[in-house]
């Protein structure tokens, strides 16, 4: 009903509508050699030519009939990832986030498993690779307001991880406990206890023990794997320290 009644009205007023820029930035975490990373690539052309950036970029309004839809095809364009955690994180805008003109990026925190991107291949094609969150900031500026939403993003990764299984987003098909509670840990920066982690876990009822066992350790572990896509279960009570 409401379209009919917009193609009944003039269409001259499109004319005077002043567009911004619209974009969508996918900040892309992961465990890369035991560190929690983020994906960034080199710009090859202006605005801010030769800086570090998000893997996003501006809506193709004409392709995509959504935000969603906009961020799964930079995703696919820019890394060849079809297969990833991702939630709404939060929409900057202003005139100057852009130096093109007023513009709006929502940016979306996004999981991964290292394995499910081959940097190498993506090396070969254009300057793109994990950067350590140690890294952002200082002597190194990233182009537009990619590093306030690098560190929102954390923020949001830390603070949900608290009371609830995001973390299981960096975990491979099947994990141990051990290989998810440093996970936790290094994401809270604290230590947690093993028993009272592997307890919580088990109650919550969200992995399937597999059978397996892991080889090669004086104490093998039981081998899981995630029945749902992790961020969905809420804890009844926050994660606590060692």
């Amino acid at each position: 009903m409401v379209n009919k009644i917009f193609q009944a009205e003039p269409n001259s007023f499109i004319q005077d509508v002043d567009w911004v820029l619209y974009s969508v930035d996918p900040v892309i975490f992961t465990f890369y050699r035991d560190e929690l990373c983020v994906l960034l690539i080199k710009r090859s052309s202006p605005p801010y030519k030769g800086l570090w950036s998000l893997p996003g970029g501006r809506v193709d309004k004409k392709a995509c009939a959504n935000l969603e839809q906009a961020l799964l095809a930079k995703l696919k364009s820019k890394t060849g990832i079809e297969n990833i955690f991702f939630e709404q994180l939060a929409t900057y805008g202003g005139s100057d986030m852009d130096p093109r003109g007023w513009s709006v990026a929502t940016a979306y925190l996004a999981l991964v498993h290292e394995s499910e991107l081959d940097i190498n291949r993506l090396e070969s094609e254009e300057p793109i690779r994990w950067w350590r969150l140690s890294e952002i900031g200082g002597d190194k500026p990233l182009a537009f307001w990619h590093e306030k939403m690098i560190r929102d993003a954390f923020v949001r990764l830390r603070d949900k991880s608290l009371y609830t299984d995001l973390p299981v987003n960096f975990m491979p098909n099947t994990f141990t406990y051990p290989m998810l509670k440093q996970a936790f840990e290094k994401i809270l920066g604290t230590s947690i206890s093993r028993q009272s982690f592997a307890r919580r876990m088990d109650a919550a009822g969200i992995f399937e023990d597999t059978g397996e066992r892991e080889t090669g350790r004086n104490r093998p572990s039981p081998v899981y794997r995630r029945i749902h896509r992790g961020g969905s279960y809420v804890f009844p009570g926050i994660i606590k320290p060692k």
